[in-house]
């Protein structure tokens, strides 16, 4: 009797690593697309957070129209990007420039802006085997209630 329960276990203790060795390529194919998909979407927030802030930012801050808004739009840009209207060194997001943000504005028939739009334009970032590209989003519209600067 003995025997024969210790022969049944010899005999499957080779389907563990076999069944183990089938299974890895998956577990290891659905463990990466779950980090992938993870990362992605930390990376979205975080922009879509930058934008919200460069957004927020640019709803209630001077407008100076004398310059078409450049002052506003670098000031509004720094925001996004490094998380202050002075600008910085480090970005909230590795790989994202002043570049990759657009500024626009809906203006009434005096030049006075009425909404703030803030998005990110032409951003890649990558991710284990693969890379996404994001143009026009995440984007934020506000209503403008800042001062307009002749």
């Amino acid at each position: 009797m003995r025997l024969i329960r210790t022969t049944r276990r010899r005999s499957q203790s080779g389907n563990v690593i076999l069944e183990f060795g089938l299974a890895f390529p998956l577990l290891i194919t659905f463990m990466s697309g779950m980090f992938q998909f993870g990362y992605a979407f930390f990376v979205y927030n975080q922009l879509q957070s930058a934008i919200r802030a460069g957004a927020r930012y640019a709803a209630l801050a001077d407008f100076d129209g004398g310059s078409a808004g450049g002052t506003f739009t670098n000031n509004v840009r720094n925001v996004v990007v490094y998380g202050t209207p002075a600008g910085g060194s480090i970005p909230v997001l590795t790989g994202l420039t002043t570049a990759n943000v657009n500024v626009a504005w809906a203006a009434d028939a005096m030049g006075i802006p009425q909404t703030v739009t803030v998005n990110i334009t032409n951003f890649t970032f990558s991710v284990v085997w693969t890379s996404y590209q994001l143009t026009n989003k995440p984007r934020a519209t506000f209503i403008y209630l800042g001062q307009y600067l002749t």
